[in-house]
């Protein structure tokens, strides 16, 4: 059986290829990319996990994943894999996978950093392919890993990430191997250049190194676009000057080009090899000067062009020029001017061989037949270049590539780089900046410049050509020796160009000699004039007409000097001239000023007088000098002369020579000079003059500004050239002799110059005994005697004190270190050691204290403190110093005594005009140069090849720690330097090891000691974490300051526990707990926030340092023993540890909190524990055997609850650390017998507590939550600590709920939220403890003077919110303070002023206040916070809010919820379902104050308590009981009302409150029938007491209500009640209900006198337009009161009433009206008479408590006091609940049925058919909807709507009638309805309330029989004619909603449509048709759909 294998080490490693989901349990699923570790494999099976989740392991398939070969580290714990990649590929890789994550997040927020990243991410992409291809080159490679680090580092910072930091090779520090002070210097340096990136233009930088002093030009030619008639050539090169002015001169050799009219396109691999490099450009001529690509096209033919045979193409070009078979003619110029591209590409210093070259262009301008080519005159005469018709503008593409360095050392740095290799090089005219020995050049570069000739025997200018030769001293030609140019053989003689009849020709022409020096010292130059014939035969006999020459050496042996020469132009007499004639030699060659020539003939030539000839030179020679003195000095050296006066005036002379011209010969003058100095033993004098020359020479060399390239030269010459074996001992001798005469003037300026190259003096001096010893092997003894004599007398010459010689001891220092490298290779290091510590020391400390400090500094960078012996020596020295410095610029350090001197020195200088006072800048530079030697020690100590550093650390432990950790402290966060010694704090702690830090700690003697010193350290660390002094994105460093801070914490707590227990310090404890706690509290440390990535790196190279920390905290904290109550319940808040301790044990760490939390319930037992009576002056203690424990732990309690409040709310815990608290602190107190109880009760409240702050934190950070349920989360808080009476956080929460509040102008609710305060104050004037402090008034320190305050305030908040009732009550409190207490008569006025107001605003009847709906909340589903779950809200309306809007509003708050339909109660299901469910609806508010409830009150007042002070609210819900009958509804309609109870009044600190309490109870359909009628006579009766009182009450209310109870028509709903109730047989089969039908019977008589009443008012009232309609009142209710008093006698007027109203007198007007009594008793009838009472089914927002019923004396007349108050006979659990005699009609509004709602019911024949639903409404249905309207108006008694939603409000808006449903028991109520279709509404639904009701002059003077029977039993809304408003939107979830399942009012007048200006009159007994559908075409009144 085959057995599961582990894999080869090299395939561990793996990348997915394809996505794997897995085909069972045992499988892993797999993405394409995913990297995976190989564990075992099995056939075609891996055993695994992937590397992003390694807890996840299982099996993947072999196939599809690729095996990558890895590195496999097996050093850990566990083993590790990586891919073996280039390091800048790894780190590419994790880049992408950690933006990848981050694109995403990006995206979806929409941040502008998301294309930058994108961007980026490709182009990362795009480069590790680049790379692991494994084809790029060194350089190219380099300069693209620069730009992937810069794109990594760059984005990075855009995106706050963390700064990564490199090594010069671009490869990430790996902090292991780099001390703290190198680490932080990156760190520096990275964010430096990021900070530099960003203030520039956003460029990419390239690679920047120290640049070259020489530049290479790479030119390469891509195209040649230039028409020649013959062969060509174009001479390219380098020119500086503009020529445009005729200023070029030539600045490099010329690329010569041959070129035909045909091109290359015969051979094309021509074109290919067209390339040259123009080397040595020197970087000062590029700065300085214009520079110009100028190249010269010469055509070589005939005089006259002509066609060239394509034949001789090949052969013209490979011809070699040497005869005199064509002539070179001038055809023009291409150029450009490169300046600016040399300029861009010098900031290149490292060539980007991979970038896109750029062609550039190079026009050409043509030359005339008889021009020449004179550029000034070429360009003036031509402003464009030539352009052709086919090709464009003529000239040459080519690329420009700028290179810094020379040929060889680009050739060396980029050996593969093609470009270089055999490519033509063409030379600067002129040597090298750099001139390296052994280095040999000899080029004589010769310019034709002019000439001038005569015309001679011809009558025009003659065609002069130029021939040169290079002849020896006997005239024979040397051959090969001409170079025209790169690119071009070398020539035997040279041919210039022939211009046409120019007798003053300007040729420009150069070109090179190349002499070996023997040769040159012999040879000349030769030039021969011709004249060139056109005509080719007379051309061919055409011989030199003249000569001239020029001799290549000077007659004082000096070469040609560097200049212009004009030469003599001889004659040649054609027939005495003989070619081979040399004898003119023998002639002067040069014209001298002053001088005339004489015309005589010698051997043929004889000078010409007329003519002239100019050329310029330019010598370029290592070899040979053009300088006499310095000659003249290397030919003595050379001759080794004796003569000392000679000797004296070389040197002398030496002096005079250019130093550009020294440096050409160093060698040749070194050589000379020490030649000199070996071989003189007589004149020590001669040896000082010798020594000072040589000094001079080295001097010049070193020179920084001018020579700063020849130090290499001088070093390469020491160590390869240099041979004088015995001038070590002339040069120590010297050198000493001067360092002994150091005060004597004279020579002081020579040593001054011997310090400063004191460097090379030493390297000639150690090379010299060396190469000494190579050949002798002697005498080391006493050479190291005279060189320590030497070294001796330097550290003497630092005693010196007078000023003249502070610069040489300057130099002397400063330049001794460089010295140290040579000296030690042949002298003792020790030694050496010993004599710098002394130049140090014997240095005064005020004598250059900077120079010392930086000599020190070179020093430790020196091979010497590499030496541990070294060191012994050094260091301690360095340290004294250091001291020294640090304790006198200690001052320095302290920010606020920098800025005291700094004010001060301003005051004196304004004072006393001084501007040159002393200022501490040398102080802070020596400070500088302090922290920066400290840190270089660290850092070479830190090395691995320093050998042994234990006793160095020692050292700088024990003598500057406590130095470093003083300044750290003392020093603030802005101060550039802190950085600088924290870094050196963190490397000193990093580098001690434990020895180290015992025998620190053991050198404190004293306990005192010992505590000050770690009290500095714990708040050193303590302030490193909480302020850190670097930034937050240097990671790597602030992990590695922590993990030295671990490990300082951990020594700490091993000496707290050991040294300072006892005695007790206890704030030695207390700070190290906080030290602690801090930092691992701090944010770095937070893992749970970093990426994947960065926390595998964090914990594979720090671990947790959380854990290890915590864990010091716990094992100090149970070393305390008897001392840990001190820190639970001390006496000092600041010292109790529990708030700390709870901050550490919520860090999201699972083993942290296990491990930590049983703290909690030790501290638990400590105060348990502690004695009970403690003194208050002494600390806290523990009981003892005998003592009194204190049996609770109530401190730790508070201490616990206030601190989780701050903590959980600033974001530390979480659900999961409050169930492990729970788990482990309820299960250590179940196990303690004596503390379970209060333990278990603690543990229960903070659980509780935890649940809620969670709670609050969720909703409080999410800002989708509304602020109704911010403010929903803060009660429920508050209800919890009003509950455990935690006053200080009651209040912290009131004050945040108060600003919620008045930031959503909820003033009244942010009124009653202060009120919570206030009430906890009493009017004294005790001081306030800290709980009840109000943070808005911290002044205030009284409790009367604060309660004062917030009574101020909230009174001005209720004002605000129109709540003056309120306000009063609070004003009526202060007055009585102000009147009794404080007797403030003033601020009583005041107060008295502002509630006259108040009572004003009251009763002005302009001040409107809405009056709030209250709606029914109900949230269901575990889907909402757990404050709400399965609760029941009540909510107080916003202003004129109805249910639609605030349905949207609620729905907007929960965009998740969904909408229930119905009422009924959800099932289990729904509860506990996590989805969110909601139930809305209105509900009415039960009045709780009854005495204003009567009629006299004023409407004013009546209106604020029937909305406001609420606690009780009412709905109903009718359904039917049995069947229902079909004749008579009210036979079996029920009610179900339904009373709520909320925790709290409303208005109150809340907009809703929490139902706490429900009542529900079901009303018989007779108790519904008592209770509607006995609701409709209090409102009658209401309404007349209001408008007897109130005259000045508009009638239209009045007029609403009576007509609507008076008609006729009305009876119907009596006669149904009589039907149901009232007939025989209802009676005797309810004999129980006996009292309730007697009842019935009393209200409907108490009716009567009621509206007799109205009617009187009314007729004092009426007016002309309503008079028709008051006789009509009158008629009807004349019928109406004949029959009621007919059947149940004669009810009485209440006396209030009967005393105050004038009966009207009726009968005169019945008379009147007998026709209209006719028609209301046909509408009275029974038969077919159907009436259906139908109202407003919530509560009335008062609630009636009636009155004891008076006994009846006679049953023919009923008493109206009964009658109005029957309803005390219902059961007295319907009592009990308050609910008003107006919910009973309520109940009807919530009728749902399958069909469409029916608003009431109408007479049988009345019924509406259903065919009204096929068509539109008939004119008989608008009649019946304006006269329904107008019944419905006069209705209304009360100006406050019932519970009704907004399609109840008023007729006009809902849908046209529909037919007459049954109700059932079945019925269900509906919550909200969907809006009414526009095409149902009518327009004038739209128009506006107005405020009265107006009645057109056409009214019918004879009314149509009333339909409104119901009105007679109950009332309606308030509204008028016209009051009609459009339905608000409804939410987006309720729009699709089924209109038939809205709740309707049951009412007649609900089915007619409302028309304000129509004629009452009949309905028509027609039918009405049906509206169209909704998803129908649209009614044309409004055509817009819904």
């Amino acid at each position: 059986m085959m057995s599961w294998t582990p894999p080869r080490d090299r395939e561990k490693y793996g990348v997915a290829i394809y996505n794997f989901s897995g085909i069972n349990d045992s499988c892993i699923k797999l993405s394409v990319g995913e990297t995976v570790h190989i564990l075992e494999e099995l056939g075609g099976w891996y055993f695994g996990y992937a590397l992003h989740n390694k807890a996840l392991r299982g099996v993947f398939p072999k196939s599809f994943i690729q095996v990558r070969d890895c590195i496999v580290d097996k050093t850990g714990p566990v083993e590790v894999v990586t891919a073996r990649l280039p390091p800048i590929v790894q780190e590419v890789t994790a880049v992408l996978r950690e933006w990848g994550v981050l694109l995403r997040k990006l995206y979806v927020e929409r941040k502008k950093e998301f294309t930058l990243v994108r961007d980026t991410m490709k182009e990362l992409i795009a480069h590790r392919s680049k790379i692991l291809s494994g084809q790029l080159p060194g350089d190219e490679l380099k300069q693209l890993k620069y730009r992937i680090t810069h794109g990594i580092d760059r984005v990075n910072a855009r995106l706050g990430l963390d700064l990564v930091v490199r090594d010069e090779n671009g490869n990430i520090l790996n902090p292991d191997i780099t001390s703290a002070v190198k680490l932080f210097r990156h760190h520096d340096e990275a964010a430096a250049q990021l900070r530099k990136h960003e203030a520039s233009d956003g460029r990419v930088p390239t690679v920047r190194r120290t640049p070259h002093l020489s530049w290479t030009a790479h030119v390469s030619i891509k195209n040649i676009i230039i028409k020649v008639p013959e062969p060509s050539e174009i001479s390219l090169g380098l020119y500086i000057g503009d020529p445009r002015e005729g200023k070029e001169r030539p600045l490099t050799e010329a690329f010569i080009i041959p070129w035909t009219d045909d091109g290359y396109n015969g051979h094309p691999d021509l074109l290919l090899k067209l390339k040259c490099l123009f080397t040595d450009l020197s970087t000062v001529t590029l700065d300085d000067n214009q520079v110009w690509l100028i190249g010269s096209v010469i055509r070589l033919g005939s005089m006259a062009s002509k066609e060239v045979d394509p034949r001789r193409i090949s052969a013209v070009l490979g011809k070699k020029i040497t005869s005199n078979d064509s002539m070179r003619r001038p055809f023009g110029v291409v150029m450009m001017d490169v300046t600016s591209l040399i300029q861009k590409q010098k900031s290149v210093t490292v060539p980007s061989n991979g970038s896109q070259e750029v062609d550039q262009f190079a026009a050409f301008y043509p030359c005339g037949e008889k021009e020449t080519l004179d550029l000034k005159k070429l360009l003036s005469s031509r402003s464009d270049a030539v352009r052709d018709n086919r090709t464009g503008f003529q000239g040459i593409w080519f690329t420009f590539q700028l290179l810094n360095g020379d040929l060889k050392q680009l050739q060396e740095d980029n050996a593969h780089y093609v470009a270089l290799r055999d490519v033509p090089v063409a030379l600067r005219l002129g040597l090298s900046d750099v001139i390296m020995p052994g280095d040999v050049r000899n080029d004589l570069y010769i310019t034709l410049l002019s000439g001038e000739f005569s015309r001679g025997a011809k009558t025009c200018d003659r065609n002069v050509e130029v021939t040169v030769r290079i002849c020896d001293e006997k005239g024979n030609l040397i051959p090969g020796v001409i170079h025209q140019g790169c690119g071009k053989g070398p020539l035997d003689e040279y041919h210039s160009v022939t211009y046409h009849h120019e007798g003053k020709p300007r040729w420009a022409e150069t070109f090179k000699i190349a002499l070996p020096i023997e040769e040159f010292k012999k040879a000349h130059v030769k030039f021969t004039f011709r004249h060139r014939s056109t005509n080719d035969v007379k051309d061919k006999n055409e011989k030199p007409f003249a000569l001239s020459f020029v001799k290549l050496m000077q007659s004082n042996g000096t070469t040609l000097m560097n200049t212009d020469h004009e030469l003599i132009v001889y004659k040649i007499d054609g027939k005495k001239w003989n070619d081979n004639d040399w004898s003119y030699l023998n002639l002067p060659w040069q014209r001298i000023n002053g001088e005339e020539l004489t015309k005589s003939w010698n051997h043929g030539v004889a000078p010409s007088l007329k003519d002239s000839f100019t050329i310029s030179t330019t010598f370029c020679s290592t070899k040979l000098t053009q300088n006499a003195e310095l000659l003249r000095l290397l030919e003595w050296g050379w001759s080794g002369s004796p003569d000392r006066t000679t000797l004296e005036s070389c040197l002398q002379g030496l002096r005079r020579v250019p130093s550009e011209e020294l440096m050409v010969f160093l060698q040749d003058t070194l050589d000379v000079l020490l030649e000199i100095l070996m071989n003189n033993s007589t004149d020590d004098d001669s040896d000082n003059k010798v020594f000072e020359a040589l000094i001079y020479v080295i001097t010049i060399a070193t020179d920084k500004n001018k020579h700063e390239a020849f130090q290499p030269v001088l070093d390469t010459y020491i160590q390869q050239n240099f041979h004088a074996t015995l001038a070590y001992n002339k040069l120590i001798h010297v050198l000493k002799y001067y360092v002994e005469e150091g005060q004597n003037a004279d020579r002081q300026e020579t040593l001054k110059k011997a310090m400063k190259c004191l460097q090379y003096v030493f390297k000639f001096i150690i090379r010299s005994r060396q190469l000494f010893v190579e050949l002798y092997g002697r005498g080391q003894e006493e050479f190291e005697k005279s060189l320590q004599q030497l070294l001796e007398a330097m550290a003497s010459m630092m005693k010196h004190t007078v000023d003249t010689t502070l610069t040489v001891q300057a130099h002397c220092l400063k330049y001794i270190t460089t010295t140290i490298p040579d000296i030690i290779t042949t002298f003792d290091a020790v030694i050496m050691s010993q004599i710098l510590v002394k130049m140090i020391d014997n240095l005064d400390q005020k004598r250059i204290p900077k120079q010392k400090l930086m000599t020190m500094n070179e020093i430790i960078h020196s091979e010497l403190f590499k030496f541990p012996e070294c060191r012994k020596v050094l260091l301690p020295s360095f340290i004294d110093h250091i001291r020294r410095l640090l304790a006198a610029n200690e001052e320095v350090t302290d920010y606020e005594v920098v800025m005291r001197k700094e004010r001060k020195k301003t005051k004196l200088k304004k004072i006393l005009d001084l501007d040159n006072l002393n200022d501490d800048s040398n102080m802070t530079e020596e400070l500088v140069l302090c922290v920066k030697i400290l840190g270089d020690i660290l850092d070479v100590l830190f090395s691995s090849d320093v050998g042994p550093n234990h006793e160095d650390i020692s050292l700088l432990s024990t003598r500057l720690l406590e130095d470093i950790l003083s300044i750290v402290y003392k020093m603030t966060r802005d101060d550039p330097l802190n950085c600088k010694f924290v870094s050196v704090l963190v490397s000193l702690l990093r580098q001690m090891s434990d020895r180290h830090y015992q025998n620190f700690l053991n050198q404190f003697q004293t306990s005192d000691q010992l505590c000050n010193f770690l009290l500095e350290l714990l708040m050193v660390v303590e302030n490193l974490v909480k302020e850190p002094v670097f930034p937050s994105d240097w990671a790597e460093m602030i992990l590695l300051q922590n993990s030295v801070i671990v490990k300082v914490l951990q020594k700490c707590s091993r000496v707290i526990t050991e040294r300072v227990r006892d005695p007790f310090r206890e704030a030695v404890w207390f700070n190290f707990f906080h030290c602690a706690i801090d930092f691992i509290t701090q944010p770095s440390l937070q893992l749970e926030d970093f990426t994947q990535s960065k926390r595998n790196k964090i914990l594979s190279r720090y671990r947790d340092m959380r854990r290890e920390t915590a864990l010091e905290i716990k094992s100090l904290w149970f070393s305390l023993g008897q001392h840990k109550i001190r820190f639970v319940a001390g006496s000092d808040d600041r010292q109790n540890m529990v708030g700390p301790f709870l901050k550490m044990t919520m860090l999201p760490d699972v083993e942290l909190r296990k491990a930590t939390i049983p703290i909690f319930f030790d501290m638990m037992q400590c105060e348990f524990y502690s004695l009970r009576d403690q003194e208050k002056d002494l600390p806290p203690d523990m009981a003892r055997s005998d003592q009194k424990i204190k049996g609770k732990f109530n401190e730790f309690e508070n201490e616990m609850l206030e601190k989780l409040d701050q903590l959980v709310e600033s974001g530390h815990g979480d659900e999961h650390y409050r169930e492990v608290f729970q788990n482990m602190i309820g299960a250590l107190c179940e196990d303690h017998a004596t503390m379970r109880e209060p333990g278990r009760k603690l543990v229960h409240t903070i659980s509780r507590l935890m649940d809620r702050l969670l709670q609050y934190r969720t909703i409080m950070n999410n800002p989708d939550n509304s602020a109704e349920t911010r403010m929903s989360c803060i009660v429920n808080l508050l209800d919890f600590y009003s509950e455990i009476h935690r006053k200080e956080l009651y209040l912290r929460y009131v004050y945040k709920l108060s600003e919620l509040h008045l930031a959503c102008d909820n003033y009244t609710e942010a009124g009653y939220t202060l009120q919570q305060h206030a009430a906890l104050l009493r009017w004294s004037p005790d001081p306030l403890s800290s709980a009840l402090r109000s943070p808005h008034h911290i002044s205030l320190g009284r409790h009367d003077e604060l309660k004062e305050k917030l009574y101020e305030e909230i009174i001005s908040y209720f004002d605000k919110g129109k709540m003056w009732e309120d306000a009063l009550t609070l004003c009526k409190e202060l007055v009585k303070h102000y009147e009794e207490v404080i007797i403030d008569y003033v601020k009583l006025s005041e107060l008295l002023t502002r509630m006259a107001v108040f009572y004003k605003n009251i009763m002005n009847p302009q001040n409107l206040r809405p009056e709030p709906e209250y709606f029914r909340v109900a949230y269901y589903g575990r889907g909402f916070p757990a404050f709400l779950q399965n609760k029941v809200f009540v909510y107080r309306g916003n202003g004129f809010e109805r249910l639609a809007d605030f349905t949207s509003r609620i729905l907007d708050q929960f965009p998740n919820a969904e909408l229930m339909k119905k009422l009924t109660p959800p099932s289990d299901e729904v509860k506990e379902s996590p989805q969110q469910f909601l139930q809305i609806s209105k509900v009415d508010c039960a009045m709780q104050e009854e005495k204003f409830s009567s009629a006299h009150v004023s409407e004013q007042i009546q209106s604020y308590y029937r909305a406001n002070h609420v606690k009780v609210f009412t709905y109903s819900r009718p359904f039917h009981r049995g069947q229902k009958d079909p004749t008579n509804e009210f036979a079996t309609l029920c009610i179900e009302k339904t009373t709520l109870q909320t925790s709290y009044s409303l208005p109150g600190i809340l907009r809703c409150f929490q139902v706490v309490r429900t009542k529900s109870i079901e009303l018989s359909p007779l108790e519904n029938a008592v209770e509607t009628m006995s609701s409709a006579n209090r409102e009658v009766y209401n309404l007349v007491k209001r408008y007897v009182q109130d005259s000045t009450l508009p009638l239209h209310p009045l007029t609403r209500k009576v007509s609507g109870m008076v008609d006729a028509a009305v009876m119907g709903g009596i006669v149904n009640y009589e039907k149901a109730f009232l007939s025989d047989e209802y009676i005797e089969s309810h004999p129980s209900d006996a009292e309730r039908l007697d009842n019935l019977r009393h209200l409907i008589a108490s009716q009567i006198p009621l509206l007799e009443a109205a009617l009187s008012i009314h007729a004092s009232r009426v007016t002309e337009p309503i008079a028709g309609l008051h006789e009509h009142m009158v008629s009807s209710f004349s019928k109406m009161k004949a029959q009621v008093q007919e059947k149940y006698g004669e009810a009485e007027m209440p006396e209030d009433l009967r005393n105050e109203v004038c009966p009207l007198r009726i009968h005169s007007l019945l008379s009147m009206n007998s026709e209209q009594s006719a028609r209301s008793s046909y509408l009275y009838s029974t038969q077919d008479t159907k009436w259906l009472p139908c109202s407003s089914i919530e509560m009335d927002s008062e609630e009636l408590r009636p009155p004891r019923e008076e006994p009846r004396q006679d049953k023919s007349r009923l008493s109206f006091t009964r009658g109005l108050h029957a309803i005390s006979s219902l059961s007295s659990e319907f009592m009990f609940m308050s609910m008003s005699l107006s919910t009973s009609q309520s109940s009807l509004s919530r009728l749902s049925t399958s069909g469409k709602v029916c608003g009431g019911t109408l007479p049988r024949h009345h019924k509406i058919s259903s065919n009204f639903m096929n068509g539109t409404p008939s004119k008989s249905a608008k009649k019946e909807k304006s006269f329904s309207r107008l019944l419905r108006r006069e209705s209304f008694t009360s100006q406050r709507e019932p519970s009704t939603q907004w399609f109840d409000r008023s007729d006009s808006q809902l849908a046209p009638p529909q037919p007459i449903f049954e109700l059932t028991e079945q019925v269900t109520i509906p919550l909200t309805r969907e809006r009414p279709k526009r095409t149902e509404l009518e327009p004038e639904r739209l128009l506006i309330r107005p405020r009265s009701l107006t009645m057109s002059s056409s009214l019918s003077p004879t009314p149509s029989p009333s339909l409104g029977s119901r009105e007679s039993l109950m009332s309606t809304p308030t509204g008028s004619i016209c009051e009609e408003e459009a339905p608000p939107p409804l939410p987006v979830k309720m729009r699709d909603q089924d209109s038939d399942s809205v709740s309707q009012r049951l009412s007649a007048i609900s089915l007619q449509a409302a028309n304000p200006s129509c004629i009452i009159s009949d309905i028509s007994p027609e039918p009405p048709q049906k509206p169209p559908r909704p998803d129908k075409s649209y009614s044309q009144e409004d055509p817009s759909p819904p």
